[in-house]
């Protein structure tokens, strides 16, 4: 009878929401939802840190839900509060994270020292609050989760989000386009972003997903869940198709390999699923990309200059190069390669490779523990393999953050909250699981 009561209500309060948006303004259910979730943040802080991690990969509403960080702000303070409150209630006990701790204090300062050295204080602010935001997000998910049910939880979130994330632009995509021959290849010669702006940060997202679609589907033992996690498999690697994106091509490559050699070393028969989705994507791939890779390739055996984007690419990375052999102890100030770019190119910009982006700015003071963290979170671990404890588990982030290691390698994405995620997921696994 509670029940009953408790379910007349809420189907009660539904309509009279439904009503009023339709009479009124379709803001007040908008507001009621986001009354709801301020007070379940309020009461579970973990509930936030899942908010932040679907923002974080879904980058809903494009790029600009963090640039502008006002959601963000909002979210991650009644996060932080909450987290506050049950530490003051004696529910939680906040955790550090070991040599993460160190090697964070290490980067951390010597970053926010280095705006002596810049000279664009502008530049050095704006990356600064992304290394922040990073920082604050790996230790929510850090202390927002202890185990592998928690953490398999966390997977399915994160591949959901985005698949949902991704289907619904591209969904409308196909449903904006007629059915002539003309305007559905122009869906293969466009490039789809889902709800990213660009589609290589895009295709770093989903090279770091993959590996985690893979490993629910090992650990899946309902039949329909099982399908519907191939399924995702079969979308993301087709929306990095969509993308075109040479940095997606290349870190999805090596995270396969490394996937099929662990599945044929483990003797799965989910190695099927692994060689099927290749053979299928193969054929349906379209000239549009073939001719992307081709001049990639070409260029690469051949020592050509390749297309124009390669060409300013490459110019930036000799230039952040040569910035770094030039200031190699302090770098030129956190933020501030950009500000200097034009003493190299027309076209001043990051350099598109995060780990020259890091040297050039903070010098090896910031390099040696920027690369030490990463280094760290792909050698997570080792004493669960050896132990036979969490071995998927275990493989899954390491895949992960080893797609997204090789994607920012095209990228200037430092403190990209995605790959910070993955590393508190690290952190948990090595500190909490298989310690």
């Amino acid at each position: 009878m509670r029940y009953n009561y408790r379910l007349f209500a809420i189907t009660g309060l539904a309509g009279v929401l439904i009503i009023m948006s339709a009479l009124i303004s379709p803001l007040i259910p908008v507001s009621a939802i986001v009354l709801v979730l301020i007070l379940m943040i309020i009461k579970d802080y973990r509930i936030g840190t899942f908010l932040i991690i679907i923002f974080a990969f879904t980058n809903i509403g494009g790029q600009q839900i963090f640039k502008s960080f006002h959601i963000f702000i909002l979210i991650i303070s009644l996060t932080i509060i909450s987290l506050s409150l049950a530490v003051l209630r004696g529910n939680v006990s906040l955790k550090g994270a070991r040599i993460f701790n160190l090697l964070l204090a290490i980067l951390g300062s010597w970053a926010l020292l280095s705006g002596i050295l810049a000279t664009n204080i502008k530049l050095w602010l704006y990356m600064l609050e992304y290394m922040i935001r990073a920082i604050i997000v790996f230790y929510l998910v850090y202390n927002s989760f202890s185990s592998e049910e928690e953490l398999y939880t966390l997977f399915k979130v994160v591949v959901c989000g985005i698949v949902l994330s991704s289907l619904i632009p591209l969904v409308i995509g196909v449903g904006s386009l007629s059915l002539s021959a003309k305007t559905l290849i122009a869906l293969f010669t466009s490039r789809f972003a889902g709800t990213i702006d660009d589609p290589n940060f895009y295709a770093m997202t989903i090279a770091g997903i993959i590996p985690l679609v893979f490993v629910l589907i090992i650990k899946e033992r309902n039949i329909m869940l099982k399908i519907f996690w191939v399924f995702c498999v079969f979308f993301l690697m087709l929306t990095i198709i969509f993308s075109q994106s040479r940095t997606g091509f290349v870190a999805i490559f090596a995270v396969f390999m490394y996937t099929m050699l662990h599945m044929i070393r483990k003797k799965r028969k989910e190695v099927l699923i692994f060689v099927l989705p290749v053979i299928l994507l193969l054929v349906i791939i379209p000239p549009a990309f073939w001719y992307r890779m081709a001049v990639l390739i070409g260029s690469l055996s051949s020592g050509t200059r390749g297309d124009t984007s390669m060409v300013h690419r490459l110019h930036l990375v000799y230039s952040a190069f040569d910035v770094f052999i030039k200031n190699p102890l302090f770098g030129v100030g956190l933020g501030n390669f950009e500000a200097i770019a034009s003493r190299y190119t027309i076209y001043p910009m990051v350099c598109h490779n995060t780990y020259l982006e890091i040297a050039s700015n903070l010098g090896l003071l910031g390099f040696i523990p920027y690369l030490s963290i990463l280094y760290k979170g792909l050698t997570t671990g080792r004493k669960g393999i050896k132990n036979g404890n969490a071995s998927e588990l275990i493989w899954a982030v390491r895949a992960s953050l080893l797609g997204m290691y090789i994607a920012i390698m095209f990228l200037s994405v430092p403190f990209k909250l995605d790959l910070w995620i993955m590393l508190g997921v690290a952190a948990i696994i090595d500190n909490k699981i298989v310690q």
